[in-house]
């Protein structure tokens, strides 16, 4: 069908009116193209014209429009009412409002709108572009341009995307350099993700000790009985299991035609339909946890949408090896304050001890010094060592080193990695402190026994050591915990996720300590700032 304007420009070409200075080969009719070029330069931009005469309601198009809007062949009927069935109904309102004010101001209007979605479910956007004709100073006739835009939306809402993700990296990166409370940090950042990427469901979870269990650290849409619990596990063919031995992001865009894992029940409870999650990488290879999104109506996530979460995924990381690292330093400093406070009991406890058993005044200072120094030791070790990895018997020696020649050893010579040195080292500290004070180091005859092995559990690698006092008094349970038991709790259970064993009996303590030696627990802040009372 030939629109009106086109058949007008055939009828009236323009008239030149200035002289012509070209050479005489280029003729009027090549600076005027005819019809079939105007036609073929507007195909070839993807732009069709428009013509509607208000009087009549009738609309021609140029033959290109139907396949600008996605239609069939000769299924427009040339109504405006046609027309409109053509535009999403919720831009309906807005292109019927931009030519009503066209009509009454009689201005130039422009207008975007999507059109409805077909099978592929991608927006397809037009832009069509018009002026009102008059006819005794009514509008008789509109008439216009439409022109596929959808390249030009995607990008622009491409570039609205990075800006928006940018600040919210910034937000977010400042936060994490400010903020001294990791669980605020975790909500802001589930639900700057939430906002930012328009996702109905956001989850950290956390990566528990043997790396079986992940716990919903915070979470954004989930149901609120949900987030402090243990949301799934990390076993063969789950989901979680697939994202923490992968590399990249998984995305997945219907979770009900996933073949790689099973689908948990949780995200069917809430109806998921598409996800993307990936796995916050910690140190040393470890995992410290997962950080996903998902919705309820099919989303597809593009490259940008990849990089913001992995780019989040990172800061977390960071963020939380940053918080454990303060843990540990405001833990190594109040236990420094405990061991100044019971450094001179310890001082006069191994004078007296040592000047029984000495045959003189040169004896006495001989082994007096050598066990000053290895208390020393003990102490360097905490304050210089460097969080490097050393084998246990060079902890073992340092630490109790004013008391070997009264401590048998029976276990291999493994390596401790950084994480359980300090604590492992605070433990034994406090346990031969009070060995000295009450237990068999405050006999002569008292003896100390230590064993230990390492196996493989389902929490992973894991150290049990036992410590066992001989030939001193009985060993009553106290009725209150002093700091040095609440301290070993503390490193034992709170910092390492271990265990501690105590048993009181006539023939002295005896104390098992388990150890997985795998990452800590994220901070705590109220847990690490108040010692636990049990243990």
């Amino acid at each position: 069908m030939k629109s009106a304007i086109m058949a007008a420009i055939d009828r009236n070409p323009p008239q030149q009116n200035e002289p012509d200075h070209r050479p005489a080969e280029n003729s009027a009719k090549e600076f005027f193209p005819d019809f079939a070029t105007i036609r073929s330069v507007l195909e070839a931009g993807q732009i069709g014209i428009w013509s509607w005469d208000i009087t009549t309601d009738k609309v021609t198009w140029s033959s290109n429009l139907e396949s600008i809007n996605r239609a069939a062949a000769g299924s427009f009927d040339g109504t405006y009412a046609g027309f409109e069935r053509g535009i999403h109904d919720d831009d309906r309102p807005s292109v019927a409002a931009s030519l009503r004010a066209a009509l009454q101001t009689h201005e130039p209007y422009c207008v975007r709108y999507r059109i409805p979605l077909r099978e592929d479910r991608a927006e397809c956007w037009l832009e069509a572009r018009g002026t009102v004709a008059l006819r005794d100073g009514a509008p008789a006739y509109m008439r216009g341009l439409c022109q596929d835009i959808t390249e030009r939306v995607n990008l622009e809402n491409e570039l609205r995307n990075r800006a928006k993700q940018q600040e919210a990296l910034a937000q977010l990166g400042e936060r994490a350099l400010v903020e001294p409370d990791l669980e605020r940090l975790l909500n802001d950042v589930v639900s700057t993700v939430a906002l930012t990427l328009s996702a109905d469901f956001v989850k950290v979870l956390e990566l528990l000790p043997g790396n079986h269990d992940l716990l919903l650290r915070a979470g954004f849409g989930w149901k609120t009985n949900l987030v402090g619990s243990i949301l799934t596990s990390t076993e063969p063919q789950s989901y979680a299991r697939c994202i923490l031995d992968s590399s990249v992001p998984i995305v997945t865009e219907d979770l009900a035609r996933e073949t790689r894992f099973a689908v948990p029940d949780y995200l069917k409870d809430h109806n998921c339909v598409s996800a993307m999650t990936m796995t916050i990488a910690g140190r040393d290879g470890h995992a410290y946890g997962i950080l996903g999104v998902c919705t309820t109506a099919a989303r597809h996530f593009d490259v940008q949408d990849i990089s913001f979460l992995a780019a989040v995924g990172n800061l977390l990381a960071g963020a939380i090896q940053r918080r454990q690292l303060e843990q540990r330093h405001e833990l190594m400093i109040r236990d420094m304050r405990h061991r100044s406070g019971n450094l001179f009991s310890q001082l006069l406890a191994l004078f007296s001890q040592t000047a029984k058993n000495s045959k003189n005044v040169a004896d006495l200072a001989n082994k007096y010094q050598a066990r000053v120094l290895a208390l020393a030791n003990a102490h360097r070790l905490i304050t210089e060592g460097g969080w490097k990895s050393i084998p246990i018997m060079e902890l073992l020696y340092v630490v109790l080193g004013p008391y070997l020649d009264r401590t048998s050893f029976n276990g291999s010579n493994v390596d401790l990695e950084p994480d359980p040195i300090f604590s492992l080292s605070a433990a034994l500290h406090e346990l031969a402190a009070n060995a000295v004070k009450h237990g068999s180091l405050s006999r002569p005859k008292g003896e100390l026994e230590l064993s230990w092995s390492v196996s493989r559990t389902p929490r992973g690698m894991t150290l049990a050591l036992d410590w066992v006092e001989k030939n001193g008094p009985p060993a009553r349970r106290p009725r209150r915990l002093g700091f040095g038991s609440r301290l070993i709790a503390l490193v034992i259970e709170r910092q390492l996720n271990g265990e501690v064993h105590r048993t009181f009996s006539r023939s002295g303590l005896s104390v098992r300590l388990i150890v997985p030696l795998t990452h800590e627990r994220w901070p705590n802040t109220v847990a690490a700032a108040q010692p636990s009372e049990s243990g």
